[in-house]
């Protein structure tokens, strides 16, 4: 081999080299990438793809579906109904931050008189109740109602910290006059905590233990070490007379940073 030969060859050599060099500065930051939750494979020590480990993502089989207890359609006057649905959610430490769900509303002759949409949180370990306001049933008698979470379950590590803070409700009392029928509560944080906007829903049990009617209400929320009224009024005459009362306070879990 000549000089010149040579002298090409190490062009060459020297081309290459320069290649490679530049070449591996772009693939090696890929083949080297640090696993995320959001990259669409499973790595890292995810037990599935972008989930389970330390994602906060949980994987569909390590939670269970929401146990629908009870959903009914309650009369507040005219053709005007609430629909609420009470549900519980054992997984003792996963939630959901936005759920869709559904009722379905049925005459005496089970024909579908309306849908009603809308979309909750699903706090950790707890029992809690869906409420839809002024329900129109039109000219249609309602006589049962269905409700369903519709959307895919997206689980997100969340501990029950708003179950264990000192967080109560007391002072539950029933208004005598049974034609304009009312419920008063008091809700006391003695918790550390500002806690942030809430609603509180209460519902009404017969001798029986059923549901026979339920109010929603608001409070933009309540400092640490204060107490908060509470006042659930009906228009009309319950159908049956109270015997236990329960009152629920709805917090989202994501919207406290404890």
């Amino acid at each position: 081999m000549n000089w010149a030969a040579k002298r090409k060859l190490q062009y060459i050599g020297g081309f290459l080299f320069i290649f490679l060099v530049i070449l591996s500065i772009f693939i090696y930051p890929i083949i080297t990438k640090k696993p995320t939750c959001s990259d669409g494979i499973k790595n890292g020590d995810e037990t599935g793809i972008d989930c389970g480990g330390s994602c906060s993502v949980m994987c569909q089989e390590s939670s269970s579906s929401p146990l629908i207890l009870w959903s009914r359609a309650f009369h507040v006057v005219g053709s005007t109904y609430n629909l609420v649905a009470f549900v519980e959610n054992q997984n003792v430490n996963s939630a959901v931050s936005n759920m869709p769900y559904e009722f379905r509303v049925y005459d005496v002759n089970n024909r579908l008189i309306g849908r009603r949409q809308g979309s909750t949180f699903i706090p950790p370990n707890k029992q809690f109740a869906v409420f839809e306001a002024s329900f129109e049933a039109g000219q249609a008698e309602v006589k049962s109602v269905t409700f369903e979470f519709t959307g895919p379950y997206v689980w997100f590590k969340k501990e029950p910290t708003l179950n264990t803070i000192q967080l109560y409700v007391d002072n539950i009392i029933m208004g005598e006059d049974k034609n304009n029928p009312s419920l008063t509560a008091r809700v006391k944080n003695e918790s550390v905590h500002d806690l942030p906007t809430f609603d509180a829903v209460a519902i009404l049990y017969d001798k029986d233990g059923n549901a026979i009617n339920a109010s929603r209400t608001y409070r933009d929320g309540i400092l640490s070490n204060t107490n908060l009224p509470l006042t659930f009024t009906w228009p009309e005459r319950l159908p049956s007379d109270p015997v236990t009362e329960d009152v629920l306070i709805g917090i989202n879990p994501f919207s406290v940073n404890f």
